[in-house]
């Protein structure tokens, strides 16, 4: 059962399925150490493209401060952001962001020019892969217009997935975008989607905020791991961070359909930082073929959790 959907300076960590095995001999951290959750950060290959996915057809709003209208990112070289990704001072990079209904996270796109780069592209079971899970309250208006821009359907025929689970949200179907990430739009079920209001953190701009906004009630940030134990040793014990692990494995119907999968079972660890909403899945598979990610922190399809 997805707990997660039930629930209402920079520190990075890249591609954090892969980094969980370095945390092995390390001693358990206090609860507390991690002040705050931040963006979560995808390198893409085409900003344009991905500020067309995100806005046009989820109906995400751009970050902008004060009255500033909208803009195309400006690019240019970054020395901080070039010794914490590891390429070259004069490496020009662009980034935009976009809110989402918790405070203090959104999402954060960085494009990056004139420096070499690979890309990756994961699976949704493939340790590496992330997935951002929004709850919405219609889903037939995003899928419209996802039809009309050719967007990539992964879930099972194409169409929307109903809940094994009564109680939980009513369907659900997974959306790949420009670069291959996947996104989840999770639609909440009748009764309880007129009963919760969006947060005050996603109202938009005046005066530059679409009307879809609205219609997105939460998120959350679903990664796909290699191994749960090796997972907890870098998040539980190293970074701080409470998580609610699952026995054992367990066949989850609706999410392998939704995903495009047939037969798999997952095991869940979630994780949430004190203060915030926000809440991290972490998700190791099993019964279905998986594949290692490798990926350098600025490659065409990296993550970072800040």
């Amino acid at each position: 059962m997805r707990r997660f959907l039930k629930a209402g300076t920079l520190v990075a960590g890249a591609l954090p399925l892969l980094m969980a095995t370095a945390a092995a001999a390390a001693p358990a951290a206090p609860a507390g150490e991690v002040l705050a959750p931040g963006n979560f950060i995808h390198v893409v290959a085409h900003l344009e493209k991905t500020m067309a996915f995100y806005h046009d057809v989820l109906g995400l709003d751009q970050l902008t401060f004060g009255n500033a209208a909208p803009a195309p990112p400006k690019f240019a070289a970054n020395a901080p952001v070039a010794q914490l990704y590891d390429v070259p001072p004069d490496t020009s990079v662009g980034v935009t962001v976009y809110r989402l209904p918790v405070m203090g996270v959104g999402l954060e796109f960085a494009e990056f020019r004139n420096v070499p780069q690979k890309s990756v592209h994961p699976r949704p079971q493939d340790p590496g892969a992330s997935c951002v899970v929004l709850t919405v309250r219609q889903l037939d208006p995003i899928l419209k217009r996802a039809h009309a821009a050719h967007v990539p359907i992964i879930s099972v025929g194409g169409v929307p997935v109903p809940a094994d689970d009564p109680t939980a949200a009513g369907r659900s179907v997974v959306l790949r975008d420009p670069d291959g990430y996947y996104v989840e739009l999770v639609e909440q079920a009748a009764a309880s989607a007129t009963a919760t209001a969006p947060s005050a953190a996603a109202a938009p701009v005046p005066g530059h905020g679409s009307s879809s906004a609205a219609n997105i009630l939460q998120a959350a940030l679903m990664l796909s791991i290699a191994d749960t134990d090796g997972n907890a040793q870098f998040y539980r014990d190293l970074l701080g961070m409470p998580l609610q692990i699952d026995a054992s494995f367990a066949p989850d119907a609706s999410l392998s359909k939704a995903f495009g999968l047939r037969g798999g079972q997952v095991r869940h660890s979630v994780g949430s930082i004190s203060g915030s909403t926000f809440t991290y899945d972490f998700i190791e598979w099993k019964g279905v073929s998986r594949r290692a990610t490798h990926a350098a922190v600025h490659d065409r399809g990296a993550g970072v959790v800040r």
